[in-house]
């Protein structure tokens, strides 16, 4: 990993919107590199404690940002969202993805400590917005 990348992980149970949002990364997002990419709330849990099978720390580093749809199965993103306020992930920021249903909960995903509310609607094309938009959020953390 180049030591300017922002080091990605995506976490999301549906399959089309983690291409969709790859895609955008890779079209968007220069300076992303997506690392992993999970498909339910436990197994994000697993990835960022490093057990079970993402133990190894060189096969799966900790992400700058993470990408997390709110709907998952296993664990959602709000039990997810209140497991890391129980721990500590520096430099660790949220970007809390959700379709139209999931607007509602904003305010409660911000107040638990997503840095990021964005939406996942408009097809690729919303996907590139919210990309390019995280990018440049990032940019100030540096």
């Amino acid at each position: 990993m180049s030591p300017n990348a922002i080091a990605v992980l995506i976490a999301d149970d549906t399959k089309e919107d983690r291409f969709f949002l790859k895609r955008a990364i890779g079209q968007h997002a220069a300076q992303f590199l997506v690392i992993g990419e999970v498909e339910t709330g436990q197994q994000l849990i697993d990835y960022l404690s490093g057990k079970n099978e993402f133990a190894d720390r060189g096969r799966y580093p900790l992400p700058d940002p993470l990408l997390m749809d709110l709907r998952m199965p296993e664990k959602d993103g709000f039990q997810v969202l209140e497991w890391l306020q129980k721990r500590s992930f520096p430099g660790l920021k949220v970007a809390v993805l959700a379709d139209s249903s999931g607007t509602a909960y904003r305010s409660e995903a911000i107040e638990m400590g997503a840095h990021w509310f964005l939406s996942k609607l408009g097809g690729a094309e919303g996907m590139a917005q919210a990309v390019r938009l995280l990018q440049a959020e990032m940019a100030r953390f540096d």
